[in-house]
Order: C-alpha cells, then sequence, then structure tokens
C-alpha cells in the first residue's frame, strides 16, 4: 500500500476464501489474528498493527477479485486478463503531462474516436506550447483502440535529409504492419504504397509538419485509410493545415492559465522537500514573464532549481529589465541566461544547435569526446536543463532552441570566415571562393544539392582552418542531377586533419587523400560514398583512431593495403566497389572489426586468409562479389586461388581450406548471388556457432548440408530463387523464418513441406518460438481443418475451454499468386487473428525487377504468449485474414486455413 501511495503503482487484491469486509474491518479470523498481536504489545508494536490495520483496511476498499467456489485455473485467467488490461505498453514514456491535462482531455474528446467516418484534425500554435508532447499523449491514450499505429517525429528536420520522406514513409508501412524482423523496405513508386497499407482502421500522427509537400506524400486523402482512421497532424503555421486539399479539422493549442503554468514550472524549478513560501512570489512573476508558453517555463525552472530564492530574484531582474508584451524575444533571452551558465559545454550545445540535431546519441558523443569534458555529462547538463531531449537514442533539440543556439554563432561574427561553425551553404560558398578560411572554423556542413551547378575552388581553401575538426560534404533531400552537385579543386587539396574527428565527403572528387593525411591522428569516422579514390596504401594516410571507413560506390578503388594504420576500425563499407581487386591481408589483424560489407564488389580477385581470423566480426556481406567463372573453390577460407574456365562453377577439394570458425562473432552472413554449387560449402561452414541469419539466396546448389542443423543459434535463412534446390533439410529448432519464395524446383519436392514434418516441429521442437515458411506452391497441409476460398477463415463456435493448458499456439496459412509486374516495394505478406496481427517481408529478388508470378504457399506459427495481450479468452470464434502487399495490384489470395496447435500426447 505504501508503494500503491509513492509510487502510484496499481494493487489488485485478490481476497482467496476470505470475505473482503473482513479484510476491511478486520473481522473473524482477522480480528482474532490482531486481538492476540495486540495482547501485551508495547508502544512500537501498536503503532505498527495501526498501520496494518490502516493497510487492510485500504486493500480491502479496493476493486479486486474474490474467490469462493469458482474453478481456480478460471480465476487465474480472469486475473491475467485484467492485470494484462493494465500492462499494455505505451508508445512514449513521456511522464506525468503536467499542466495540460485539461487540453489532453479536451483534444480526445474532439478527435472523437468512436465514429467510423476518417477524420483528419490539424493542431496548430506559436513554437514550444508543447504540441509534439500533446501528441504524444494523444497516442499513448487511443492507439490501443486502433488496428496499428504510426507517430512520424520531427517530419519538419527529417524530410530535409537525403530520402527523408522515403523514410519516413518506410518507417510508417513498417509500423503499421507491425513488420517482424529488422530488413529494409525498398520502394520502387510513390504514395500508392501508403494507400494500400491504410485501408485498415489506423492512427498516424504526423508532428512538426511545415510543407505541404510533406502532407501530400505521408497522408493524401481520405479515401487512403480506412473506416474509423485518424489522422492527426501538429504544426506552428496554420495556413499548412488551412492550405490542404483536403479540409482538416483544425485545434488551437493555447497557452496555459496560471495554475497549470505554475504547475508545470514547479515540476522542473523546485526540488523536493524545498520551502515553497519563500519562492512563491518569485514563481509567480517567473509565470508572469513565460506568458504561460510551456517550452520557455521548462527552460527558466530548470535554470532556477537548486538555486536560492536570491539568485532567482536576480535573474527575474535581468529579464524582467526589458520586458514588453512576451514574445519570441522574451524565450530568447531565457535560452540565452541558461546558456551563459553552460560552462565547459557551451560548445555541447552549438555543435548539435549547428550540426548534430536528430543524430544518434552514440556517434554524437564520439565526436564531442576530446574536449575537456565528458560529452555524456555535457548532454546530460543539456538534458537537465531541458535544451535537449533523448527519444529513440537520438538527440533532439527544440527547433526555436535550435534557431537561438545558430542565431547565437553568427552574432559573435557578422561574417562567415570568421565564425566557428558554419552550416548555411551561401555562407560555406564564400569562405571557400575567397578563401576566407581560417583556425577559428571548427565545423562546416556543406549541402550538395543546393548547389546550382558545379563549384571550383583553388587548392587549398581548406589549408589555413587548422581548427577543423567535422567536415560534411553532403547531398541533401532536393531532387537534383548529382553531375551539378560537386565541388573541385584546381591543383592538389590541401587539408588541416591535426583536429579532424569527422569527414564526411559525398562524391570526394580526387583520386587520393590530401596531401598530409598522415596526420589525421584523431579522425573517427570517414565516409567518401561515390568518391574518386583509386588506392589506399601505407603512405597515404594514418589513421589511429579510426572506426568507420565508409568507402562505398567509388568505383574506380582498385587497392586497400594499409588495415594496419587503422588498428580500432569496427566498420568497414565497401559497397559497390566495383573494381577491386585486392585487400590486402592486413585486414586479418582487425580484432574490432564488427561490420564488413563487400556487396558487388564484382571484381574481386581473392579475400585474404587472415581474413578469417577477425574475431569480432558479426555481419559479413558478400553478396554480389563473384562472378561465374570467379566462384571461390575454397568457400571456407573464402580464398579464390584462380580463375576457372568460363561457364565452370567451383568444386570441393581443390585447395587446402582455411576454417571459418574462427569468425566466433559472425551473426549474420550474406552470400547471396555468389553463384555457388553443391559442394563448394565445407563441412566447417556449420561451426559458426554465433551465426543469426543466414542469406545463401540466388545461388546454383541443389541441396543444403544436413550439416545446417548444428547452426544451434540461426533464426532467419533466406534461399529465395535457389531455382535449382531440389528439398530443405531439417532445420536447428531456433530457426524462425524461412524464405524460398521462386525456389522453382521445390514444387516436386514434399521434403520439408510435408505435413507431419511441420507440425511434428511446431509440437515437440519450438512450441514457443514463431515460425514462418515461404515456398513455391499451391498445397495447404491435410492438418489445417479449418480453410476457405479466399483470403479469409473463421473457425466454428470454440469450446469453452479451447484456451487450455496444452494450447500451444496457432497456425495459418494461406496460397497467393501474382501476375508479371515490377515490384513496387519490398514484398510483405500480413496475417491478422481477429485483434492481433503480424507480419513479414521478404527480398524481391535478383534486382528490382524481380516478381513472384506463380503459386506461393506461406505457413506461420504463432505461440499462445504473442496473443495474450489480445484477452484470447475471450474469443468464442477465431478469424484469420491475410493480405499481400508490394507484388503488384493483380496479387490475390486464393485459399486460407487456420489451426489451433495443442500439444501431442
Amino acid at each position: 500500500m505504501e508503494c500503491r501511495r509513492k509510487t502510484e503503482r496499481k494493487v489488485y487484491p485478490i481476497f482467496y476464501h476470505v470475505e473482503p469486509a473482513h479484510v476491511r474491518n478486520q473481522e473473524g479470523d482477522y480480528g482474532t489474528s490482531f486481538s492476540l498481536h495486540e495482547k501485551n504489545a508495547d508502544e512500537e508494536r501498536i503503532e505498527k498493527i495501526k498501520r496494518w490495520r490502516a493497510a487492510l483496511l485500504e486493500a480491502g476498499n479496493l476493486k479486486g477479485v474474490h474467490v469462493t467456489m469458482q474453478y481456480e485455473s478460471r480465476v487465474i485467467e480472469d486475473v491475467i486478463k485484467e492485470i494484462s488490461k493494465e500492462m499494455v505498453p505505451q508508445p512514449f514514456i513521456i511522464g506525468k503531462l503536467v499542466g495540460k491535462e485539461s487540453i489532453l482531455k479536451e483534444l480526445i474528446e474532439f478527435i472523437k474516436i468512436q465514429p467510423e467516418d476518417v477524420r483528419m484534425i490539424g493542431i496548430y500554435g506559436e513554437n514550444g506550447i508543447g504540441k509534439t508532447a500533446i501528441a504524444q499523449a494523444i497516442c499513448n491514450e487511443i492507439s490501443s483502440q486502433f488496428e496499428g499505429f504510426s507517430f512520424l517525429a520531427n517530419i519538419r528536420k527529417v524530410s530535409k535529409e537525403y530520402f527523408g520522406l522515403q523514410r519516413l514513409q518506410e518507417q510508417l508501412f513498417r509500423d503499421i504492419l507491425v513488420l517482424r524482423g529488422n530488413r529494409e523496405i525498398i520502394f520502387h513508386r510513390g504514395n500508392n504504397v501508403i494507400k494500400q497499407i491504410c485501408c485498415r482502421k489506423v492512427l498516424i500522427i504526423l508532428d512538426d509538419v511545415d510543407d505541404l509537400k510533406q502532407l501530400q506524400f505521408l497522408a493524401g486523402e481520405h479515401n487512403w485509410f480506412g473506416k474509423g482512421s485518424r489522422i492527426i497532424v501538429t504544426s506552428i503555421d496554420e495556413g499548412i493545415l488551412t492550405g490542404q486539399r483536403v479540409e482538416l479539422e483544425l485545434y488551437k493549442i493555447k497557452k496555459l492559465e496560471d495554475p497549470e503554468g505554475l504547475s508545470l514550472f514547479t515540476q522542473h524549478a523546485v526540488i523536493k522537500g524545498q520551502p515553497r513560501c519563500n519562492i512563491f512570489a518569485l514563481s509567480q512573476r517567473a509565470i508572469e514573464y513565460c506568458c504561460g508558453l510551456p517550452l520557455a517555463l521548462k527552460v527558466l525552472g530548470s535554470f532556477l532549481r537548486r538555486k536560492t530564492s536570491g539568485h532567482w530574484e536576480r535573474a527575474l531582474d535581468r529579464l524582467e529589465r526589458n520586458q514588453g508584451e512576451f514574445n519570441e524575444k522574451n524565450l530568447e533571452d531565457v535560452l540565452r541566461m541558461s546558456f551563459k551558465e553552460l560552462r565547459n559545454y557551451k560548445d555541447a550545445f552549438f555543435d548539435v544547435a549547428c550540426f548534430f540535431n536528430g543524430e544518434h546519441i552514440n556517434f554524437v558523443t564520439k565526436i564531442l569526446d576530446g574536449r575537456g569534458f565528458s560529452s555524456k555529462d555535457g548532454i546530460q547538463v543539456l538534458c537537465d536543463r531541458c535544451l535537449l531531449t533523448i527519444s529513440d537514442q537520438k538527440l533532439w533539440m527544440h527547433n526555436t532552441i535550435q534557431e537561438v543556439g545558430q542565431e547565437m554563432v553568427r552574432q559573435k561574427n557578422k561574417t562567415g570566415d570568421k565564425r566557428s561553425r558554419l552550416w548555411d551553404h551561401d555562407d560555406v560558398l564564400y569562405v571557400l571562393r575567397h578563401d576566407k578560411g581560417t583556425e577559428k572554423i571548427q565545423g562546416i556542413f556543406l549541402d550538395l544539392s543546393e548547389l546550382e551547378k558545379e563549384q571550383r575552388f583553388s587548392n587549398d581553401p581548406f589549408a589555413k582552418m587548422t581548427g577543423l575538426r567535422v567536415l560534411k560534404v553532403f547531398l541533401g533531400c532536393k531532387n537534383v542531377r548529382e553531375e551539378n552537385c560537386k565541388v573541385r579543386f584546381s591543383g592538389d587539396l590541401e587539408l588541416s586533419v591535426s583536429d579532424l574527428r569527422y569527414l564526411h565527403w559525398h562524391g570526394y572528387p580526387s583520386d587520393s587523400f590530401p596531401l598530409n593525411f598522415l596526420k589525421a591522428d584523431d579522425l573517427l569516422e570517414l565516409h567518401m560514398r561515390y568518391s574518386c579514390l583509386k588506392h589506399l596504401t601505407e603512405d597515404e594516410g594514418c589513421f589511429p583512431k579510426l572506426t568507420v571507413l565508409d568507402l562505398s560506390h567509388s568505383r574506380n578503388l582498385v587497392k586497400i593495403s594499409n588495415f594496419s594504420t587503422m588498428p580500432k576500425l569496427e566498420k568497414l563499407i565497401l559497397e559497390g566497389c566495383t573494381s577491386l581487386l585486392e585487400i590486402d591481408s592486413s585486414i586479418g589483424h582487425l580484432d574490432k572489426l564488427i561490420f564488413l560489407n563487400l556487396n558487388g564488389c564484382i571484381n574481386l580477385d581473392s579475400l585474404p586468409s587472415g581474413f578469417c581470423n577477425l574475431k569480432s566480426l558479426e555481419t559479413l556481406i558478400v553478396s554480389g562479389c563473384f562472378r561465374p567463372e570467379e566462384v571461390p573453390v575454397d568457400l571456407a577460407g573464402l580464398q579464390i586461388s584462380g580463375n576457372l574456365p568460363e561457364n565452370r562453377t567451383a568444386t570441393s577439394g581443390s585447395t587446402s581450406q582455411v576454417s571459418l570458425f574462427g569468425l566466433c562473432s559472425l551473426r549474420e552472413l550474406d552470400l547471396s548471388e555468389c553463384h555457388l554449387s553443391d559442394g563448394v560449402i565445407p563441412s566447417d561452414f556449420w561451426r559458426l556457432s554465433s551465426l543469426e541469419r543466414l542469406n545463401l539466396s540466388g545461388n546454383d546448389f541443389t541441396v543444403i548440408p544436413e550439416g545446417i542443423t548444428q547452426l544451434s543459434k540461426l533464426s532467419v535463412l533466406q534461399l529465395g530463387y535457389c531455382q535449382r534446390l531440389l528439398g530443405i533439410p531439417n532445420l536447428p529448432s531456433t530457426v524462425q523464418e524461412v524464405d524460398a519464395h521462386g525456389c522453382s524446383s521445390l514444387r516436386t519436392s514434399s521434403n520439408f513441406r510435408d505435413a507431419t514434418t511441420i507440425l511434428w516441429r511446431i509440437q515437440n521442437l519450438a512450441p514457443n518460438n514463431e515460425f514462418c515458411i515461404l515456398v513455391p506452391g499451391s498445397g495447404i497441409p491435410d492438418w489445417f481443418g479449418d480453410r476457405k476460398m479466399g483470403c479469409s477463415v473463421a473457425t466454428e463456435k470454440l469450446p469453452p475451454e479451447w484456451h487450455q493448458v496444452n494450447f500451444l499456439g496457432f497456425a495459418v496459412c494461406f496460397v497467393f499468386a501474382s501476375e508479371h509486374e515490377i515490384p513496387e516495394h519490398t514484398p510483405v505478406v500480413s496475417c491478422k487473428i481477429n485483434d492481433f496481427r503480424f507480419s513479414y517481408s521478404f527480398s524481391c529478388g535478383r534486382g528490382e525487377n524481380e516478381f513472384v508470378e506463380s503459386d506461393h504457399l506461406w505457413l506461420a506459427y504463432q505461440p499462445r504468449a504473442q496473443v495474450e495481450n489480445f484477452h484470447p479468452y475471450d474469443w468464442t470464434q477465431i478469424k484469420a485474414s491475410f493480405e499481400v502487399f508490394g507484388i503488384g495490384t493483380r496479387n490475390k489470395v486464393k485459399e486460407c486455413a487456420i489451426s489451433l496447435i495443442y500439444a501431442d500426447r
């Protein structure tokens, strides 16, 4: 009961063969027991007994369950049901919405969840009024009443990034379908994808919209969505909401009134136990100055926290000297005053405001470290001051705070050459064109998509920037011709790298690194996608602290031979380096390397034997690396001993094998499109004890060795378009997903799809694990009792005790077909069992134009634990429905089935 009062925990009493009144009033056996305790009790014990009586009185008045003569199994189910209702996780952890409870209640009434019409609601108000917090609270309150929901945050910021709107659309797609796994969704068409998935009742919240195109791309029109859907849009600009082709119902958030403003300010300004009588009048002054603007109240309250009343008074005096009618300048003054006391953390504030808003917290802390303070401490201080928030492991700074921070950088020096940070492309171009670089410049971000034509500069515009820490030349979100988005130099580039920690240069124009790259001792991340680099050798650079090297799609890159100069490398990305012929054996010394992507390096002659010493490697992608005549004859060592004659594939035994067993941390391996045939995979390949995901799609083997059962942690097996594959062997019990679409030879094999094989696997090997398999064919197993033509099927009326102890879960199955059509996005199959929905994606196959053009069968199993939160004990009938997305408008579910799985007695 004490926990209930202090931490607001919920208590659910169970009165087991006892009358609640006896507990409440301590009567019957309770009364007798208390009389014995009170007999001869001293004063201390009497006080304890009083607390016991008070706790029982409180517990006896709570709603609970009274157990008398009922079946106890049924009582347990009822208790689980009630507790499950209270334990449905909320999308956002935002704490109590102090000061805005009445606004939230009014808005939920305004949204009107029950009517079946589709409604679009626009929430607007000035900067800092609390639109995002209220939108998150709405999502927490009502999202469980929809078939799916998606909260797209910071749309203004994200949409300006490279493919930003497409990534938002992908997030919406995954959110609505509750997509299993972490596969990337690749879109090949526009917003008709959203119309596909939103034919159901959904809640979509578009937060911080500042452009009509964002609305049109993500929400479109009412007829995109199913009955009862609600689309909520937040914006500071009422004009954008009224300019939408489809009219939105508008709600304006007003500033907080005095009682609500006082609650919010007090939450941030007053610590527990602090006397409030001394600061009440000062609190009223603070609230009056902030005029009910939540952001100002939070920042000012956080600034005054733990300070004396004298400090409060002096701070308010400074703010009120120039006070007129409240406007954004008042908020700026609050922010500036808070900023002045950041001391060592001012640089962290400016770096986030100018460069790193919306970036992952781990990335930012890594780049900011080494500046005389702990970056983690700095970020925590900024969060404590309400200048930063952390959401999904990303740092977010409110737009108003970011603008004030950037303006403070501008005001320090009116001309760009004397500023510490440059992010506006006009300022950057001015400095580069006129050779105005100085040692004061610490960071430059240049968006290439803002350039109207190719830019040419002298060979040393960066030479004088000896204090440069971060340099990012990137391609933003604008739809431009990439050949116009280039910067070139008249001679060899000089770049001061003594303090450089982060270098990102899209389309780096030179075939070699800058002249003095040997001194890049502090460089942590180097990104040069689509560069003109030809080689990396020992004499071109030394990177003792480098953790990430991304040279993907550098099509002129031929050789890398200086891995010994980057001993701390963790991530190496060489995807699409089509001219790459050789990787030096020194790669074997990278004992911290965890990720290696060689996708599409089609001319790679060899991977060195030392490669197998990468004991920390977790993800290895070598898909599409080898042409048919260059298949590695020693897959175990991933070593090519010489080209094979044209049109020949490899056989085993041609060379001595170097064991892959050394890759003891490998969790994900992609060998798709490598033209692997029978006999290439050696026996010790299956000793990769940490492997969880294996992609063998698009290869030429006919059988998978039985040794695959030794992969004791394997979860996902991808075999799409292995067109010669005749069968799938028994798999480890850990496997939850098998994708064998397009494996046309499997039609003649009943091996793994045999009814008893799958059913036995579910009942005996992995009854508590999810499982699904996608294969060509149209034969639903005989053990599916309830089946029907079309896209939905229902069971007969369920018996009362269907959800008994030996019930394991649900198996579902359906057959679908698709005609010849270019895929719209990565194909996804989806199933809904009453209120429970789950989905899986599968790869498109060989290229963007691949499609499934024959009958395919998808079978899935969901254990009972997955649906417990949906109160299955109340179900009297079960209906399953199925959908297929992304393989054309003419795909069709032909037949479907459902079966309840019980333990095999």
